[in-house]
């Protein structure tokens, strides 16, 4: 059983999670959000048992972080988690106190349900395995559903594997690195980040990316790339965009296995040629030699003995500046679509939509989750700077290239 094995011994970051406890900090959270929106208010005391009865299915996620001598490494929380009101901005750093020692937190606030993850523990895809299941044991305490072929447990060795280090190879490939346009503002300076809704036909927009010859996430990152070319005034504009890899190697791990790909546009151009642009460079990198040709190199440098023997406080000082003076310095922003997401007929009807939130941090003030149900594709832009030119900017793209209705919604109100 996995829980034995998670329970008696220490668990390994996997690769891509080192980084995280190196840097984050409550204004470099290193969080994300995975929410769904119910058709009537959260009933608590169901979310609180729903929440107990998910968590022993899925011990991957039952753990705490704990520091060793040469790296930091996950151990078992032995606390009950807390589902607390929501009563910050999304994406705030997530407190070990607060969370009863867990990297993660649910939150619900009216009808939304929100779980707030911190990237060192899982990624988008990990996250929504977990609260599709969480939603379905809320569910059922209330109205007669059925968990079809949703994933409820996680409990077997290949749900916690490194799928890295499983997958890696001795050929190494270069990703796109370019001195990115940064994006400028007043920060906030408030925890977590407002965040900025907009409601589209997943099949309209669908409709239109087939009128370009090419999917909806090409047609979103051009969009979103082009607008920030066209406020900023700058170029190259860099959107870097994770993918997930478990479409390409076969795996089921709960952890972390998605790389990224950076999006080049360099100038000023027609909304048709950025779309060609990005969509030829998807074609380029998102393929299995040249991802996993990249995340190889990232796990043969992990794998050097001076990096393993060296004290963590210093690898950690290390990768925190490799953070602040390389990784920031190319990337303009982030844009995940983790999918579309299926749930069964029988919970359809008690569901409105999903989101997915980034947090927002200097340079990368503005970035945007993208999450699919049921013919409703939200894009969500969070936003860490009183500048909201950007934000407006491309809600206003978004109608005049897909000539479709946007419903917006924030929580500032609007």
């Amino acid at each position: 059983m996995l829980e034995k094995t998670i329970h008696d011994r220490w668990l390994k970051l996997d690769n891509a999670g080192k980084i995280y406890p190196a840097f984050a900090s409550k204004r470099d959270p290193a969080t994300f959000r995975v929410a769904v929106v119910l058709k009537r208010d959260v009933i608590v005391e169901c979310l609180e048992r729903a929440l107990e009865e998910t968590l022993k299915d899925f011990p991957s996620m039952d753990l705490t972080l704990r520091r060793g001598l040469f790296w930091a490494y996950l151990d078992e929380s032995h606390q009950v988690p807390k589902v607390l009101e929501e009563v910050k901005m999304p994406c705030t750093y997530i407190d070990l106190h607060r969370s009863k020692g867990h990297l993660f937190q649910v939150y619900y606030y009216k009808k939304r349900i929100s779980l707030e993850c911190f990237h060192a523990l899982t990624d988008g895809y990990g996250a929504l395995e977990f609260l599709k299941a969480l939603l379905y044991n809320y569910l059922k305490q209330i109205y007669d559903v059925d968990s079809g072929e949703l994933r409820l447990h996680g409990l077997d060795m290949s749900d916690v594997e490194d799928s890295y280090k499983k997958y890696t190879s001795d050929f190494f490939t270069k990703g796109t690195s370019v001195k990115a346009a940064h994006i400028k503002g007043t920060p906030t300076r408030l925890e977590g980040a407002f965040v900025h809704h907009g409601i589209i036909s997943a099949s309209g927009l669908k409709e239109v990316a087939k009128k370009y010859n090419t999917t909806i996430t090409v047609l979103l990152t051009a969009i979103y790339g082009k607008t920030l070319v066209d406020e900023l005034k700058k170029a190259p504009v860099v959107v870097t965009v994770p993918i997930n890899l478990r479409k390409m190697f076969t795996s089921s791990s709960l952890r972390n296995f998605s790389y990224v790909m950076n999006v080049v546009i360099q100038k000023d151009m027609p909304i048709e040629e950025v779309i060609k642009s990005v969509h030829n460079q998807f074609v380029e990198q998102v393929n299995e030699e040249s991802l996993q040709g990249q995340f190889s190199k990232n796990v043969n440098f992990e794998e050097n003995f001076m990096l393993r023997v060296m004290p963590n406080v210093v690898k950690s000082f290390l990768l925190k500046q490799v953070r602040q003076f390389k990784s920031k310095k190319i990337v303009t922003t982030i844009l995940t679509n983790p999918g579309i997401v299926v749930l069964p007929d029988s919970m359809k009807e008690y569901v409105e939509h999903f989101e997915t939130v980034l947090y927002a941090s200097k340079p990368h003030y503005i970035n945007m989750g993208v999450s699919t149900y049921d013919d409703k594709l939200v894009c969500t832009l969070s936003r860490g700077i009183e500048e909201k030119e950007i934000i407006e900017g491309f809600f206003s793209n978004m109608m005049e290239v897909s000539k479709l209705d946007i419903i917006r919604f924030s929580n500032e109100g609007e």
